[in-house]
């Protein structure tokens, strides 16, 4: 019997679970073209991140902001590879610990600890609303940052009178070389691709990073906007479409990959 995917082609640019990912629309009939297009690597100069973990054992935080899973396991990663993962793990526990949203929960989980504060929408701004109504003042708040710094996060907390302690965990690099991306991009603009699935937004910046390179920004988000139908999970990738004049025809409810899955096979039915 053919899934209600059938003759679709989507295209994914997920690294991390790219397999996965793949799997779910397999199974609905789709054909998948994945092209993975950046990854989290973790910070070159480590001594922050030590010098961070050390920080947090001695007592000098009381609150801990984890705004992604990655993060999260990286920075655990970093405890355990300077011998101290038990020590850091039971510190934690004592502490304030805010998530942006399901990713971080997870990963948190897995080691044994729980989030005391989730955001209603999984974005800075949720996680800024979420801790409107903390009493802040005077107390050591560590954020793990991602690929970029967070200004707004950094100055709400301080505007509540907050310390803020900051620190970048690991930085996007591209995981696809521009011959790949050239391949990706050519199948998109002879129609050989009818659905592109976003899981974060710096995919999306990635990808026209690329285009511009090759010189196809304007026949891409032409595409996107016109032929194809783009798949986002999550507000902030959505924001980060819109501001290239692309508006997703799917976003599903729960920001995670079976819900947009499920929102991709919805919209086809």
């Amino acid at each position: 019997m053919a899934g209600p995917l059938e003759n679709i082609t989507v295209a994914i640019l997920e690294h991390r679970f790219t397999k996965e990912f793949s799997t779910l629309f397999e199974k609905l009939g789709a054909s998948v073209y994945a092209c993975p297009l950046l990854e989290g690597k973790p910070v070159e100069n480590r001594d922050e991140l030590q010098t961070f973990v050390r920080r947090v054992l001695s007592g000098g935080l009381d609150m801990m902001i984890f705004l992604t899973g990655v993060g999260a396991r990286f920075l655990i990663a970093e405890a355990e590879a300077i011998g101290v993962k038990d020590d850091f793990i039971e510190t934690l526990s004592k502490l304030t610990i805010v998530v942006r949203g399901p990713k971080p929960v997870a990963a948190l989980r897995q080691i044994g600890l729980r989030a005391d504060i989730t955001p209603q929408i999984p974005t800075t701004e949720g996680v800024i609303e979420a801790l409107k109504s903390q009493e802040l003042h005077g107390r050591r708040v560590g954020v793990q940052l991602y690929g970029t710094p967070n200004p707004q996060l950094v100055s709400a907390l301080e505007a509540q009178g907050a310390t803020v302690i900051p620190v970048q965990v690991y930085a996007y690099g591209a995981a696809a070389d521009l011959a790949a991306v050239k391949e990706f991009i050519s199948r998109v603009l002879d129609g050989r691709i009818q659905v592109i699935a976003f899981t974060s937004a710096p995919q999306v910046g990635m990808l026209f990073e690329f285009a511009a390179q090759l010189g196809e920004t304007g026949p891409l988000e032409s595409a996107m906007q016109t032929r194809l139908t783009v798949a986002s999970i999550g507000e902030v990738t959505t924001r980060a479409l819109q501001a290239k004049g692309i508006t997703p025809k799917i976003v599903p409810a729960q920001s995670k990959m079976a819900a947009l899955v499920q929102a991709v096979r919805e919209h086809f039915e």
